[in-house]
């Protein structure tokens, strides 16, 4: 007997099954087309075949007829096909429409074109403290709707240039005839060009440089919609410029709304005129804004809320239409959200991935309803005991299987089944070590199967170690980091806060931290002041210093996570020094370029101004990219010596990079230059523009020296210690898979 997960996608194409619904129900019936342009029966002559003789019968040949069925008359309409109709995609993208904004525009009857499409509430930003959770930002929420997956699989983490998909798009299909087009702003654009240069996308406009965007994006989607193309994706971003310039609450903000339901009307009435296509019609806005209107990316519930609008129902039937905005995080997650988009188009083009290929997060809302609130918890961490417990709403009617890594794990769930604890995990790991699995439910089986995908929390298969209790003896300064914006010192013996004022909120974004349930904070240094000023700075009150005194003692200890390597020279980790030259006074941690694919260098120094004492350098250490470890620098101003660990999670090693290295003639009572502290700079804040030595000056912009390039560091669990601490201390860090704050710290 064949297996219910090899089964197809089970949304059949139109020119297959289109009856599929009325053949099996006795009789003929158009297929529901959503409220806007449902179209009437006009296909008689070309589906009038011997096989649905029997069905026509039946139902008497018409609404109204009583007698014997008849053959259909040829259709009066002369501009309407003979040919069986193709199915088409447009999908829509409002970047800075919010739902509440386009709630209060339809109540008051401003959007009239919105109002005729199904618009219900959905949240972006993947779930809080889960390995989904993303920045609520324009390019992770592309990368979203693009691929029906957050951050931790597609790779995009924050509005940083350059960067790329690391997973497939909606483009990407194995079926001939999959043509697709795109009118999108550069950001937008960058995002899709690997597409676009492997012909998956076979036109990509960019509207970037037009005086008048709005009227520019319209046009070229007009184009393409006439034009031979089964997918065509359009971006309108005037209503974020609208919020930013104006406010959500101003009558500009309203205006550009307006302008923007016209064109989608437009849009909309370029489809009801192809009486040949039957077209999806997907509008979202991407992600929220704060209550003021702000792009800052923070993981709260204004910004995680956002809005998906169909011409078609769902199969989450009215949930969400017309709801009002929850008071909890909790409560949006219970809706839609933006990563359900992508494979919605996918099912209704008949191109979903089976569900032992199935890597997306989102599930579609069309067809057969899938699994919902499809949530992974570790069990009985750091044990040989470890289990993840999977849990979700389900169907009342569906049967349900579980697949791990695309194997079948348990099958043939009952119906109602909602929760699945996979205690075998064990039999498959080989030796100890951090580990994340890749878990699909299903629910259903054949051409009535829907199936959600997760990626599991990491877990860590060891023997419980506890962290040293000693841990908080001299913590001076510790960073459990938070869902929120600037981070709090859980001593309360320093602050952190962007290096000036100026810095947009994207120069610092929360993401999930290394520990499940936890939070990190992300440095991106793409953003900077005329002054040059970029990064963090951690600021220690008087006193609570670690550098400072003429034999300094101290430790400092992060997890730490760079998402891609610098491609050339090097950039600031963490430093109180002018870091251009590691003679200058100070200390630093630093991040070098690597030959090594997938690695980056890592490099520890002290200096008291034109003497240096440095860990290893040729070659830098290596760490890997994308994924957390720790790293620890002490120094003993006592016995002149330095020491330095690096250890790696996921293949449980520890680096020894030194061990009572001397400090040689460094004059460590010059080890604080700076009242500050750089995080992803130095304690200038101005590490990129020194890189030039003066030859660049203010006003500054991100690139303008080019000696060393901005980049991403994510930051977690940040302490310092006024001592240095032991082996066995930083071992109880490392294995025991906790945050320092589940010691109590004070």
């Amino acid at each position: 007997m064949a297996s219910p997960l090899s089964q197809g996608p089970g949304f059949p194409p139109p020119s297959a099954t289109r009856y599929l619904n009325a053949a099996q129900a006795g009789c003929l019936q158009h297929p529901p087309l959503g409220r806007a342009g449902r179209s009437k029966t006009g296909l008689l002559k070309a589906l009038a075949v011997a096989s649905l003789s029997a069905a026509l019968a039946a139902c008497g040949g018409s609404e109204t007829s009583s007698g014997p069925a008849t053959d259909p008359e040829t259709p009066t309409n002369p501009e309407k096909p003979d040919t069986p109709s193709t199915r088409h995609a447009l999908i829509i993208d409002l970047d800075g429409a919010t739902y509440r904004a386009v709630q209060q525009g339809m109540a008051a009857g401003s959007l009239p074109n919105l109002a005729k499409l199904n618009v219900q509430l959905a949240y972006s930003g993947g779930v809080v403290g889960t390995p989904s959770q993303q920045a609520n930002l324009d390019m992770p929420g592309w990368a979203s709707l693009l691929t029906g997956t957050w951050a931790n699989r597609h790779g995009v983490v924050s509005t940083a240039p350059d960067q790329v998909l690391r997973q497939n798009s909606l483009f990407h299909s194995a079926q001939p005839g999959q043509n697709a087009a795109a009118v999108a702003s550069s950001g937008l654009a960058h995002l899709l060009k690997a597409d676009h240069d492997a012909e998956r996308l076979h036109e990509l406009a960019d509207c970037s440089a037009q005086a008048v965007t709005l009227s520019c994006v319209s046009t070229q989607a007009m184009k393409m919609i006439e034009g031979n193309y089964r997918k065509v994706l359009v971006q309108y971003r005037s209503a974020k410029d609208a919020a930013l310039d104006f406010g959500v609450e101003s009558p500009d903000y309203r205006a550009t709304l307006s302008k923007l339901d016209k064109e989608i009307g437009t849009l909309m009435a370029a489809t009801a005129k192809q009486q040949d296509r039957e077209w999806l019609i997907v509008v979202t806005g991407n992600h929220g804004l704060s209550e003021h209107g702000q792009d800052n990316g923070l993981p709260l519930l204004s910004q995680s809320a956002t809005f998906l609008a169909f011409n078609q129902s769902v199969n989450t039937g009215e949930q969400g239409v017309g709801a009002s905005l929850p008071q909890t995080l909790a409560e949006l997650y219970q809706y839609n959200s933006l990563v359900d988009v992508a494979p919605t188009v996918m099912r209704y083009l008949d191109t979903l991935p089976p569900a032992a290929e199935y890597k997306l997060d989102g599930s579609s809302l069309l067809g057969p309803q899938a699994v919902s609130n499809l949530n992974a918890t570790v069990v009985d961490n750091n044990s040989s005991s470890v289990a993840i417990k999977l849990d979700w709403k389900a169907p009342a009617d569906a049967p349900i299987d579980i697949l791990r890594d695309g194997q079948v794990i348990a099958s043939r769930l009952p119906a109602g089944t909602q929760s699945y604890t996979d205690n075998q995990l064990t039999a498959d790991l080989s030796s100890k070590g951090t580990y994340q699995f890749d878990y699909t439910v299903q629910a259903g089986s054949g051409e009535q199967a829907a199936w959600r995908n997760l990626i599991s929390p990491p877990i860590s298969y060891l023997p419980p170690v506890p962290l040293a209790t000693t841990l908080r003896n001299g913590l001076l300064s510790y960073y459990p980091f938070s869902a929120t914006l600037p981070p709090v010192d859980a001593q309360g013996n320093s602050s952190m806060a962007p290096a000036s004022a100026d810095l947009p909120s994207a120069a610092g974004v929360v993401v999930p931290g290394p520990f499940s349930g936890t939070h990190g904070l992300l440095v991106d240094t793409n953003h900077v002041t005329v002054e040059g000023l970029e990064g963090y700075r951690m600021t220690p009150t008087q006193g609570f210093d670690i550098s400072t005194g003429s034999s300094p003692q101290f430790t400092i200890g992060f997890w730490y996570q760079v998402p891609q390597c610098i491609d050339r020279n090097n950039v600031t980790i963490l430093s109180n020094k002018n870091y251009v030259s590691g003679g200058n006074a100070g200390v630093a941690i630093g991040l070098f370029s690597s030959s090594t694919k997938n690695q980056c260098g890592v490099a520890f120094n002290i200096g008291s101004g034109g003497v240096r004492a440095d860990g290893p350098t040729n070659p830098y250490t290596q760490i890997p990219v994308g994924r957390w470890v720790y790293i620890a620098f002490a120094v003993d101003g006592v016995a002149k010596k330095m020491n330095m660990q690096i250890f790696d999670p996921v293949i449980g090693q520890t680096t020894q990079v030194a061990a009572g290295k001397s400090t040689g003639a460094v004059d460590l009572s010059k080890l604080s230059p700076y009242p500050q502290w750089g995080i992803g700079d130095d304690g200038t804040g101005k590490f990129l523009m020194n890189k030039c030595n003066g030859s660049v000056t203010p006003p500054y912009t991100v690139g303008k020296c080019a000696v060393a390039p901005p980049t991403q560091q994510m930051f977690g669990d940040l302490a310092m210690w006024n001592r240095v601490l032991s082996d066995e201390e930083l071992q109880s860090i490392y294995w025991s898979n906790k945050p320092l704050s589940s010691l109590s710290t004070h």
